[in-house]
């Protein structure tokens, strides 16, 4: 982040760090990661979700609407 506030011609810009959202398996939802319960959270990332496309599986209720992971998984499915 320092390299960032140190270029030039950023400076007047305000860097803000984000949050790092997880599954939190406990909500039954996406949420931001809580490091005080980290066992809590399941990360799954971009490789993770195109392997489970590509073998007709589902990721658990509430990491993404159902519309959506259809139309990545038929995605998925057409190219393999």
């Amino acid at each position: 982040m320092k390299v960032l506030q140190m270029a030039i011609g950023l400076e007047k810009l305000e860097i803000i760090e984000f949050k790092f959202a997880a599954y939190d398996k406990v909500s039954g939802k996406m949420g931001f990661f809580d490091p005080s319960r980290a066992d809590d959270f399941l990360m799954i990332s971009g490789s993770q979700m195109r392997e489970y496309a590509r073998n007709g599986e589902t990721p658990p209720d509430g990491f993404m609407g159902e519309r959506a992971w259809q139309v990545i998984a038929e995605y998925y499915v057409s190219i393999n």
